[in-house]
């Protein structure tokens, strides 16, 4: 019976939420690194999500490259205490997120419109034939 009334209030929510733009603020951005969800979202507003980006790492400390602290590397080999590897694991995390928004950010700006919209993969599709046409 649980499952039942479970299932039936997640078909009337559901689709209410997928028609709703959320809308944040810098409390929001600075807490949360929300601009990692952003950058998946392929309708997201490019100049919100670097806006995101920059507003988190006002509040946050940017995590250094691999081996951009000597000594890094010496310090990962001897045996880290449970607390220091839940630490060094969320650092690292942290890191590939930078670096997939990095990568993220630097492939679209060339679809970035004027108003901050990100040209849709068909429609980059589109372009790209017409270039190949020509």
């Amino acid at each position: 019976m649980k499952n039942i009334l479970l299932a039936f209030l997640m078909l009337i929510a559901l689709p209410n939420v997928r028609g709703q733009a959320i809308a944040y603020t810098d409390k929001d951005y600075a807490r949360k690194p929300l601009w990692i969800d952003m950058i998946k979202d392929t309708t997201t507003n490019f100049f919100t999500v670097e806006h995101a980006y920059k507003v988190y790492f006002q509040h946050h400390e940017k995590p250094l490259g691999e081996d951009d602290e000597i000594g890094e590397h010496e310090a990962r080999q001897k045996n880290p205490s449970k607390r220091e590897r839940k630490q060094m694991q969320a650092e690292q995390h942290m890191r590939m997120e930078v670096k997939k928004y990095e990568r993220w950010h630097d492939r679209m700006l060339p679809y970035v419109q004027s108003d901050g919209t990100i040209l849709t993969p068909a429609q980059r599709l589109e372009i790209w034939k017409n270039n190949k046409a020509k």
